[in-house]
Parts: C-alpha cells; sequence; structure tokens
C-alpha cells in the first residue's frame, strides 16, 4: 500500500524568502521547454528511490501533467537553470480546488541536490500560485520521499495523511 501525505500552505499570512540560490537561475518555464521538463522531472523521479515502484505509473502520470501545463500560453512550471541546463522543475495546478497545485513537488536531478535548489524551487512555486490568486496550496507526495521529509515542511507547513491517488486523477 502507497502512503501519501498532503502539505498545505496557508499563503495569505506566509511570508515566503525570495527564491535564490546563485549562480543558478529560477524562472518560469517557457513554451518550448516541455519536453526538456519532462525529462528533467522523470529522471529526478527515478534517482529517487521512493519512487520506483510506481515508475510507469509515475511516467504515465508525469507525462499527462506536463501536457497539461504546457498546453498555456504561460506553462504551469517553474524550471530551475545552471547556465543553460534546466536541472529542475516543478509542476503546477493554478486551479484553486484542486486537491494537489504541486503536480510534480520541486524535483531536482541527483547532481544538484543538497544545494537548497529545492527549498527555492518551493518557495518559486508558491510565489507563482500565489500570484494566480491562490490562498491555499497543497502538495501530495509519498510518505518516505526526498521532499517530504526535506523540503515540503518548509515554510510553516501543515501535514496530513491523504487517502486518494493523486497520479489517476490531478484532483480536478
Amino acid at each position: 500500500m502507497i502512503s501519501w501525505i498532503c502539505f498545505e500552505w496557508e499563503l495569505a499570512s506566509l511570508e515566503l524568502p525570495v527564491p535564490s540560490v546563485p549562480p543558478l537561475i529560477l524562472r518560469p518555464a517557457e513554451k518550448g521547454e516541455e519536453e526538456t521538463a519532462l525529462k528533467v522531472l522523470l529522471t529526478a523521479f527515478a534517482m529517487d528511490t521512493a519512487w520506483g515502484d510506481i515508475s510507469r505509473r509515475l511516467e504515465e502520470g508525469m507525462g499527462r501533467y506536463v501536457e497539461e501545463a504546457f498546453d498555456r500560453p504561460d506553462p504551469s512550471c517553474i524550471v530551475a537553470l545552471h547556465g543553460q541546463r534546466v536541472i529542475g522543475a516543478s509542476l503546477l495546478d493554478a486551479n484553486p480546488d484542486a486537491g494537489n497545485h504541486l503536480l510534480s513537488g520541486p524535483m531536482i536531478l541527483h547532481e544538484y541536490r543538497n544545494r537548497g535548489v529545492g527549498s527555492g524551487l518551493l518557495a518559486a512555486s508558491l510565489i507563482f500560485l500565489r500570484d494566480k490568486g491562490l490562498t491555499k496550496v497543497r502538495g501530495v507526495t509519498r510518505a518516505n520521499s526526498t521532499v517530504s521529509r526535506f523540503v515540503y515542511p518548509k515554510f510553516s507547513s501543515v501535514q496530513s495523511p491523504y487517502n486518494q491517488d493523486p497520479l489517476q486523477s490531478s484532483g480536478r
């Protein structure tokens, strides 16, 4: 059985740091970065052992989420770059009623982890969603994943068990 956790942030009262992880750049994704974002996400998930047993379902779900995120004039995705190389991504759902606003969570290529990039990408994601008018943001992840242990507990999140499978639907 898969254990999921939902993290919630109340954005109205939350002071978020301006995400800065020099020399890396965090910015909204551009239309032509769809394939690159998907590749980075799938590679990052593959390097986190918490996701290995559902890798095929995860690949299908992320493919669908990337397609939806980039099927807008302004993609709902934040990317982290080292020079011109995309080294991290965070897919987002700005629908206030979504069960999971952080569709992928901040995912970073293995060789760039432990440098504050995940925290910066989370802060940038929360700011992006706040700028879209959301006051409460939810992020669903596996209980034993890297993001659930080291990234999502930041910025005054509150966690609770989550009984649905976020890979079955985007929570809309």
